[in-house]
């Protein structure tokens, strides 16, 4: 399959109209501790880590719903604000480190081991959220399996939104060169719209990857 990064990117912008003000709601929600994070100093490693340990526990909370809502888009079905409290946090918090423990042992080899690793997993949330009862390995080697041979395309999409970031962090680095505490506020706000772009993008081409290994089948 010929996966064209410009193509997905159209099919995610039209999965998204109608839907900006509820999406960009459920992208605030998803990504509230993450925006409260960046206000505060890291002063120490504790500090990072505490945050990051924060981070991940509540995003937790809303991983499975977020996921649900993002396949939701792209399949054409209609979405709410309550579609996020789905629950499952254990099973999310438990997915959520083993794949981080997983990318980060590769990552120790080297950087590049490590962002394959991260593109070969970058499938296991949906893999989950379309079978909610199969095992946290199972769902991670079902997206190893998935993105076999296609590692390369994702690191394209991936590298697509760059233009898109930039437009974000350049004007925030600009503003914070003289007022620093504008950077935070401006590159923040930016990322939750930009972030449910980017995996309305990465849930488009998982749909096409699932079908893909469907024909195969």
């Amino acid at each position: 399959m010929i996966i064209n990064c410009k193509d997905i990117r159209a099919e995610a912008r039209r999965s998204l109209k109608g839907f900006w003000k509820v999406i960009i709601l459920i992208s605030l929600v998803y990504k509230l501790v993450d925006i409260v994070g960046d206000f505060i100093p890291k002063s120490s490693t504790l500090v990072i880590v505490l945050m990051s340990v924060i981070s991940t526990i509540y995003g937790s909370f809303f991983l499975f719903g977020y996921t649900s809502v993002i396949l939701k888009l792209v399949r054409g079905q209609n979405i709410k604000l309550k579609d996020m409290l789905s629950g499952r946090f254990l099973k999310a918090l438990a997915i959520n480190v083993v794949v981080g423990i997983y990318t980060i042992l590769w990552s120790l080899l080297l950087i590049i081991p490590g962002i394959i690793a991260a593109i070969k997993y970058s499938m296991t949330f949906y893999v989950w959220v379309d079978n909610p009862n199969i095992g946290i390995n199972e769902a991670i080697s079902r997206s190893t399996e998935m993105t076999d041979g296609h590692i390369m395309d994702i690191f394209t999409l991936g590298l697509s939104f760059i233009g898109w970031i930039a437009l974000i962090f350049v004007p925030a680095a600009i503003v914070g060169y003289w007022h620093q505490q504008y950077f935070t506020i401006i590159a923040s706000v930016g990322m939750v719209f930009l972030t449910p772009y980017i995996d309305l993008a990465m849930g488009t081409l998982y749909t096409k990857l699932a079908e893909e290994q469907k024909t195969e089948i």
